[in-house]
C-alpha cells in the first residue's frame, strides 16, 4: 500500500499540475523503489530525475526540473506519483539496514568499494573522505572534481552544485587554507560556464569564500598575498562575486588592509571609466573602507 492517495497528489500540485502530470505517464523512463520512496527519470525539455519521498506519512515530491526548483510540485512529480498508484512501484524497500548489520567487515568493504566503482557520487564522496588524512591527494581530487572543459546547462549546474556541495563539507573539516583558496577560485571560474539562473552556484561561492575568510582568521596566510588576491578575485573577475573585505580583517590583519587600500587607490587612480562596472567595483570597496570603524589611515 502506497503512503499517498490521488488527492494527495492533486492537493499537493494543484488542479492545472495534476491535469499535466495526467498526460506524462508515458514520459516516465524510469521508475525505481528506493528506500523511504521511490526515484524516476521523466523526459520533458531536459531529462528530469524526480523522487518521491514517504517523510511520516506525507508525500515529499522533488525534481530537477526548473518548476519545482521554485519550491512546486511540478507534473513531473504527479505523473511518477500516478504511476506509483497504479503499481508500477510500492515505494517500499527491503530491510537494507538489517542487511548490512549482518553482513561480515570484509564482506561488507568489498560491497562497499564494489559499488563505489560502478556510481560515480559515491566514488567521489569516499574518495573526498578518504582523502582527509593527505592534503595534497584531496586537492589533486579538487582539482578534477571541480574543474569545468566547457558550457553546462540546467541540469549539469545542479550536478556540479552537489559536487561544491560535498567538496566543502570536506574541506570544512579539513580547514587547509590553500585548499580553500583553490575551491573558492575553480567555483567562480565555473560560474562563467554553467546556466546559473537560480543563483545557485552563486551561493555555494559565497559559502566557499566565507569558510576561506574564516580559515584565514585561524591561520593568516602572508598578509600582502592575500590583499592582491582579495582584488584580483574581486576586480578582475565575472562580476558575479564580491568581495567583502570586512570579513577577511581577521586574516589580513593591518599589514593586509594597507596594501588592500593602496591597490584600490591605485587601481582607481589609473581607472579610465572605459569599464563602468570595474569602476563600481573600485567605488564599493573604497566605501567599504570608510564604512569599516576599525580602519584608520
Amino acid at each position: 500500500m502506497t503512503w499517498f492517495s490521488e488527492d494527495d497528489l492533486r492537493g499537493q500540485a494543484g488542479d492545472m499540475s495534476f491535469a499535466r502530470g495526467a498526460k506524462y505517464l508515458e514520459a516516465v523512463e524510469t521508475l525505481d523503489d528506493v528506500a523511504g520512496g521511490v526515484t524516476a527519470v521523466v523526459t520533458g525539455t531536459d531529462r528530469y530525475i524526480v523522487r518521491l519521498r514517504d517523510v511520516d506519512g506525507e508525500l515529499v515530491g522533488e525534481c530537477t526540473c526548473p518548476h519545482a526548483a521554485d519550491g512546486f510540485f511540478c507534473k513531473h512529480c504527479v505523473a511518477v506519483g500516478l504511476l506509483v498508484l497504479e503499481g508500477a512501484a510500492d515505494g517500499g524497500a527491503a530491510d537494507i539496514r538489517g542487511y548490512v548489520e549482518s553482513l561480515e567487515r570484509a564482506e561488507l568493504i568489498d560491497l562497499l568499494v564494489g559499488h563505489a566503482n560502478e556510481d560515480p557520487v559515491l566514488f567521489r564522496k569516499l574518495s573526498l573522505k578518504a582523502g582527509r588524512d593527505d592534503v595534497d591527494v584531496l586537492r589533486r581530487h579538487v582539482e578534477g572534481t571541480l574543474r569545468l572543459r566547457g558550457f553546462v546547462g540546467f541540469q549539469g549546474t545542479l550536478a556540479y552544485v552537489a559536487k561544491v556541495r560535498e567538496v566543502l563539507v570536506t574541506a570544512g573539516e579539513v580547514r587547509d587554507g590553500p585548499l580553500l583558496c583553490r575551491i573558492v577560485e575553480l567555483v567562480v571560474e565555473a560560474l562563467d560556464f554553467v546556466e546559473d539562473s537560480f543563483g545557485t552556484l552563486g551561493d555555494e561561492a559565497r559559502s566557499a569564500l566565507a569558510l576561506y575568510a574564516d580559515v584565514c582568521a585561524d591561520s593568516p596566510p602572508e598578509p600582502k598575498e592575500l590583499a592582491e588576491w582579495l582584488l584580483r578575485l574581486d576586480l578582475d573577475g565575472s562580476g558575479r562575486i564580491e568581495v567583502s573585505i570586512a570579513d577577511f580583517t581577521g586574516g589580513l590583519g593591518f599589514e593586509g588592509l594597507a596594501a588592500v587600500r593602496a591597490g584600490v587607490e591605485e587601481r582607481w587612480r589609473l581607472d579610465d571609466g572605459e569599464d563602468p562596472t570595474r569602476s563600481r567595483k573600485l567605488q564599493r570597496l573604497r566605501e567599504g573602507f570608510a564604512a569599516m570603524r576599525n580602519w584608520s589611515s
